[in-house]
């Protein structure tokens, strides 16, 4: 799905992704981790490499910086996943994942990126069909500033997918396709209900795809349409950032008439990534099994 189709990856908040998987964790003690592993992380990064796994053609344009950047641009290289990265100052942050019992997950913030950095990163874009812009944003790059990069990337491309937060997120409301906050995002962000704040996404005309965790997703448009997968068990970090990978893959291959077809894919998808300890990560026999069991909600 999507094969033919070239889809660009934007993120300003790439991370190097720790998970510590234990039996139990006890606060103000030692915890004895049993097992860490590592992978290229951020919103982004896990967009991509799940792009890349379903078989679609994805460009990865993100800024990398110090040892750990270094160590992203090596880990992409050998997933052979396409980066264009930007250079920067900034050493590249990392979130870590606590699995035990429950998954407690410490986000870093993201690295600072200066305008000369960022406009280096805005040069370096191509003309994609399709383009993804997710993740934080550092706190240098201001409100307006992100909207006009925003309005840039639009200009190139057929569709455009925002998913980021606070006031970021009602600034992506004037130039996205689609917007997909989850529920706790929504309402931060706009400070009304669920139905005013969609309303209020919607103001421009972007679509607006709602992550609701075990209650499935919602696409919202000039209609609504709901799915839900089977409540899974697991690591959740990173299952928004399937749920977006698998939703572009569809209807970038297939157009904007495929989005029940792309809701219901992206939401299996979502849930087969939560049974994988590696954030962003999927088995193809759990999403082959999950699309089975998808409902409409």
């Amino acid at each position: 799905m999507g094969a033919l189709s070239l889809i660009g990856v934007v993120t300003l908040s790439p991370a190097v992704d720790v998970t510590y998987q234990l039996a139990s964790v006890q606060l103000g003690e030692v915890n004895r981790v049993e097992t860490v592993t590592k992978a290229p992380g951020g919103k982004g990064l896990n967009v991509a490499r799940v792009l890349k796994k379903l078989g679609s053609r994805a460009v990865l344009h993100a800024p990398l910086g110090g040892a750990s950047g270094l160590w992203i641009k090596d880990q992409l290289a050998s997933l052979e996943v396409e980066v264009v990265a930007t250079n920067i100052a900034a050493e590249t942050r990392s979130a870590v994942a606590i699995v035990a019992k429950e998954t407690s997950v410490f986000n870093e913030p993201a690295s600072e990126i200066t305008e000369t950095e960022l406009v280096d990163l805005e040069s370096k874009l191509a003309s994609y069909e399709f383009v993804v812009v997710t993740g934080s944003v550092p706190v240098s790059v201001s409100v307006e500033r992100f909207g006009k990069l925003l309005e840039s990337i639009r200009q190139k491309s057929k569709l455009l997918l925002v998913d980021t937060t606070g006031d970021y997120l009602i600034a992506a409301s004037k130039h996205a396709d689609y917007l997909k906050p989850n529920l706790e995002e929504l309402l931060a962000a706009t400070g009304l209900d669920q139905e005013q704040a969609i309303a209020k996404l919607r103001e421009h005309g972007a679509k607006v795809i709602l992550s609701l965790g075990e209650q499935g997703v919602e696409l919202h448009s000039d209609k609504r349409l709901g799915c839900r997968a089977p409540s899974q068990q697991g690591n959740p970090t990173g299952a928004g950032d399937a749920l977006t990978a698998g939703f572009v893959s569809v209807l970038a291959g297939n157009g904007q008439a495929a989005e029940p077809e792309a809701l219901r894919f992206g939401c299996a998808l979502s849930a087969a990534s939560v049974r994988s300890p590696i954030a962003g990560d999927f088995s193809e026999q759990d999403l082959t099994e999950l699309l089975a069991e998808i409902e409409e909600a």
